[in-house]
């Protein structure tokens, strides 16, 4: 007879209800008087929207106004600040085809239906400072002047530099599930269970080393192993090992494909070499590179690529898969045209490829 199924809510799973409250503590729930913004940040798939939309759901019918803003920085390539004003608006008037002509209409709009109201807003997927500024006269801050006392704003981006360039009154930094949690959910996906089933432990564990605490991975992973036998699993560990899933690594891409030129070059130099080493001897090979590298450290940490502990950097696995996936995709069976080999069997087969090259040569 297997284990007793826990019976605990998906919410408790997921690792959700320590984060909520943690976030619900930043925001200053329950002051009657402060107007309170908070950003939420991590790297990407790491769970910032499913966070606060937990939260959001919970709390908004306390609210005269709420309203939650999917993909600004879509929104905003679309249609610039007009596009965000809008959204804002035909939420708080419940009309879906509001008529704006320009932002400064807009803002004597925002102005006029929102003063002094009660209101939960929360803007996710910020990408640049820029998207903040969608009101005129300078008035980066006119929801915090104009809503009412009590009332939140919550910023969701991946940069927590455009956060704190923002001015928001503090930040919540989303971190990889703990142990338990990952384990939950990854057995909510792979076996529909709260436990893992005996035949698999070894190979989950396996599995879920890859994943780190990763949410969407977890997920990812697990619902493609559903219903796989243990033969299949060891195919698909021994796969995910060699090609790693696009699911996954376009949702981390994001970040990277964001960054400077300079900074992409410092990312996969971390990445396939630099982790888990000396911060003084990473500033030491970044600069002898060239690099500006307390600064272009400095940019990785801020949009969640890198973190520093205990003098040490570090980065999580699926960001050194994303470096390893990245340096390999243009020639990804000639390891003689990679910008970098990342350990001794890549190196290796570039050496014999390029013996045979050179004897080919003669």
């Amino acid at each position: 007879m297997g284990p007793k199924i826990s019976r605990l809510p998906k919410d408790e799973l997921d690792g959700i209800e320590s984060r909520v409250k943690e976030l619900t503590n930043l925001l200053h729930f329950g002051s009657v008087n402060d107007v309170r913004v908070v950003g939420i940040s991590g790297m990407g798939g790491i769970g910032k929207t499913t966070l606060a939309r937990a939260l959001y759901e919970r709390m908004f019918h306390q609210y005269d106004f709420h309203c939650f803003i999917d993909d600004v920085s879509k929104i905003y390539r679309d249609s610039n600040s007009l596009g965000v004003q809008k959204q804002l608006i035909s939420q708080s008037l419940y009309e879906k085809n509001i008529e704006i002509c320009n932002v400064f209409e807009g803002t004597c709009l925002v102005w006029s239906r929102l003063h002094n109201v009660r209101a939960l807003v929360v803007l996710d997927n910020v990408d640049k400072v820029e998207q903040l500024k969608m009101f005129t006269g300078n008035r980066d801050i006119l929801l915090r002047q104009c809503l009412g006392g009590g009332s939140k704003i919550i910023i969701i981006s991946r940069d927590e530099h455009i956060l704190r360039t923002h001015g928001v009154d503090d930040v919540y930094q989303v971190q990889p599930l703990n142990e338990k949690n990952t384990i939950q959910l990854f057995c909510r996906n792979a076996f529909k269970v709260n436990y893992i089933l005996s035949d698999y432990e070894e190979l989950a564990h396996d599995v879920l080393s890859l994943a780190q605490g990763h949410p969407l991975a977890i997920e990812v992973i697990g619902s493609s192993l559903f219903g796989r036998n243990v033969p299949q699993w060891r195919s698909a560990l021994g796969r995910l090992r060699d090609n790693k899933s696009k699911n996954i690594m376009d949702i981390l891409r994001i970040s990277f494909d964001q960054l400077e030129e300079e900074d992409k070059e410092i990312f996969l130099d971390i990445a396939c070499f630099l982790y888990s080493k000396d911060e003084n001897y990473v500033e030491e090979v970044l600069n002898f590179r060239g690099f500006h590298s307390e600064y272009g450290l400095q940019v990785r940490v801020d949009k969640s690529l890198i973190t520093y502990a205990y003098g040490y950097i570090y980065m999580h696995r699926l960001l050194r898969d994303l470096g390893w996936c990245i340096v390999r995709e243009k020639s990804p069976k000639q390891p003689i045209k990679w910008s970098r080999l990342c350990n001794y069997h890549d190196f290796h087969k570039a050496m014999s490829e390029y013996q045979v090259k050179l004897k080919d040569s003669l």
